[in-house]
């Protein structure tokens, strides 16, 4: 995708997210306003892992999210994976650990599907055979994600997600973390 196509869909997607933040969310049953602002707030996240025949991945991600109005939901989100693997049967094991933390905006579209854009900024820990032979070098790789998914109701406030989502500015190093599409399930529940 060209350089051009991504900055207008990001543009749009910004313009799309002001409008619906000047939007006003009221309750209007019989919750005081302390507790219709609780109320709009929610927590949750992922565990995730990947593993092969040479090692494995353990990621954990929380998120804190505030619903602008009951469509629209904006959050941010910490991560962190650790991954231990030999590059071949024969080679010294590495240890690496990423961490990062993004920021997003959700707009349910239509119950129960939402489109979400997300941007990311993690500190990526590079094993010495992707740049030079010697020590591990660290980089921060920036993502800007933009998909989908549905959204669950679990119970009274719980509930499950399943994102569908792509990174825009996808390079060399985002393959050692993450590989277009990136799948995402996850649960919360509101406060």
């Amino acid at each position: 995708m060209n350089q051009l196509l991504k900055a207008a869909i990001v543009f749009i997607l910004m313009g799309i997210s002001s409008e619906e933040l000047q939007a006003q969310y009221m309750n209007l049953g019989t919750a005081t306003q302390e507790e219709s602002k609780l109320q709009r707030w929610f927590v949750g996240g992922m565990l995730g892992g990947s593993f092969s025949g040479y090692g494995g991945s353990f990621e954990i991600a929380p998120i804190v999210g505030y619903k602008v109005t009951p469509e629209f939901h904006v959050g941010t989100r910490i991560t962190y994976i650790y991954s231990s693997f030999k590059y071949n049967s024969n080679s010294t094991r590495y240890n690496l650990n990423d961490y990062g933390a993004s920021l997003f905006a959700r707009y349910q579209v239509y119950k129960p599907l939402f489109g979400q854009v997300e941007y990311e900024a993690l500190s990526l820990e590079l094993p010495p055979y992707a740049v030079a032979p010697g020590e591990s070098v660290r980089m921060l790789l920036n993502s800007l994600f933009v998909g989908g998914g549905i959204i669950q109701p679990l119970g009274g406030r719980g509930f499950a997600t399943i994102t569908i989502l792509f990174n825009l500015l996808e390079n060399e190093y985002s393959s050692y973390v993450y590989s277009n599409p990136i799948i995402r399930v996850g649960f919360g529940v509101g406060l």
